[in-house]
């Protein structure tokens, strides 16, 4: 049996193909709302990329944010895609989201007949600054926290730490290639979500799978993967990454035509 499947094509459609708890966790970065789709809320600048200060006389180098070709989330795709996640998953769903949107995600969770846990966030150490210096600049983005309902203990791995993840951008660097998805998330960051609330063999579902992270990810913990990818160009890029990971190499190494150490090796 294979260890993955991407399909490439609108995700309720795929959700509603899958068997009531057929996936143990859903760990998924949809589209934020519309404010994070201005170019004042949005950046791919690693501060280790800006070279002087603003009284040095140097020019700031500033790399501009890859364009988000995809619309901002709904409130009928928010409910639909909680409706069906909370539907064919056995425990843990978790939705990165911005901050404003951590009450809606909440009440569509709920709506769902999920129980709802908490916000968590993920701290950037070095994302942007704000340019303007008018005002507190965007330093994290949240995760929406929320499990199918229980008798008992729910079970994660991170016993009693924070919900706060630290990981620093770090565009595509620890994934073998730059960043080629404008909400790539880091992979050190990802990894780190997967060993917190799955356990080795479980099945991660992720609807809006991007370039593919979280599936790799997936991988490398020794899970299985199951997502959904409606644009060509990124689901063509995860199915890519995914094949190199289930050989234990990197894309880049894949490309190179660099070949596994070992055949079928999961780093």
């Amino acid at each position: 049996m294979t260890s993955w499947v991407l399909h490439e094509a609108e995700c309720i459609s795929v959700l509603r193909t899958l068997a009531n708890r057929s996936v143990d966790v859903t760990l998924m970065d949809p589209p934020f709302e519309i404010e994070a789709h201005t170019k004042a809320r949005r950046s791919l600048v690693d501060s280790t990329q800006r070279r002087g200060t603003r009284n040095s006389g140097k020019v700031r180098r500033i790399d501009q944010p890859l364009e988000i070709s995809f619309p901002p989330i709904t409130p009928e795709l928010r409910q639909a895609v909680a409706n069906e996640c909370a539907r064919v998953t056995r425990r843990w769903v978790i939705a990165f989201c911005q901050i404003e949107a951590v009450g809606a995600w909440k009440d569509s969770f709920e709506a769902a007949g999920l129980e709802w846990v908490r916000g968590g966030i993920w701290r950037k150490p070095n994302g942007a600054p704000q340019f303007t210096g008018d005002r507190p600049g965007q330093g994290f983005e949240c995760l929406a926290i929320a499990h199918v309902p229980v008798k008992g203990h729910m079970r994660w791995n991170g016993e009693g730490k924070h919900g706060v993840w630290t990981c620093p951008l770090d565009h595509g660097a620890g994934s073998g290639i730059r960043n080629e998805h404008p909400t790539q998330k880091p992979l050190a960051l990802m990894l780190d979500l997967v060993d917190d609330f799955t356990e080795e063999g479980e099945t991660v579902l992720d609807p809006f799978a991007g370039s593919g992270t979280t599936g790799v990810a997936a991988l490398r913990r020794g899970r299985r993967f199951i997502g959904c990818e409606l644009d060509a160009r990124y689901a063509a890029l995860a199915r890519e990454r995914l094949g190199a990971e289930e050989q234990g190499l990197t894309l880049s190494a894949a490309r190179a035509g660099q070949l596994p150490m070992f055949a079928g090796a999961v780093r």
